[in-house]
């Protein structure tokens, strides 16, 4: 519970009881805001790799921004020029987003071994089949080597 604020209270003073508000709101309005935050996050994620066809450093630091900029625009935290706040907590979702990338990315491939590798006998049979034009398709779709002689006729 936070106590409210004399209505002749200082500019400073009502955005920190903005900040406090927000954070000590009841479960609904967390939940909200968490749906804004993930939701924005998620949606732009999948326009960005759909678009791009990779999933990427850049996608993912862009849908934290705008994940940022919403979340910071529904819970109402901040200062009180909420353009600059929005951008300043876009920025920080997508600097904290990319630093996870990165070590997500560090941990995730095994040393030594590159993309091209996983494709390796895939992109060989394309190319003596004439179907190279295809290849960006079968790396957008993940049949890679190990999952290529899984697909059947159905």
């Amino acid at each position: 519970w936070v106590p409210p604020l004399p209505p002749n209270a200082n500019p400073q003073a009502m955005a920190s009881f903005k900040q406090a508000q927000a954070l000590a709101a009841g479960p609904l309005v967390q939940a909200r805001n968490f749906a804004v935050m993930s939701g924005t996050n998620a949606g732009i994620s999948c326009v960005m790799r759909r678009i791009r066809g990779v999933d990427d450093i850049q996608g993912s630091m862009t849908a934290a921004f705008g994940s940022g900029v919403l979340f910071s625009l529904v819970s109402g935290m901040g200062t009180p020029n909420p353009v600059a706040n929005a951008i300043t907590s876009g920025v920080g979702f997508a600097v904290f987003q990319g630093g996870f990338f990165m070590i997500g990315q560090r941990f995730s491939k095994p040393q030594g071994v590159s993309e091209h590798n996983y494709y390796a006998r895939t992109s060989s049979m394309l190319q003596n089949l004439g179907l190279e034009k295809y290849e960006k398709n079968f790396r957008k779709g993940l049949l890679t080597d190990h999952t290529l002689p899984l697909l059947t006729d159905r």
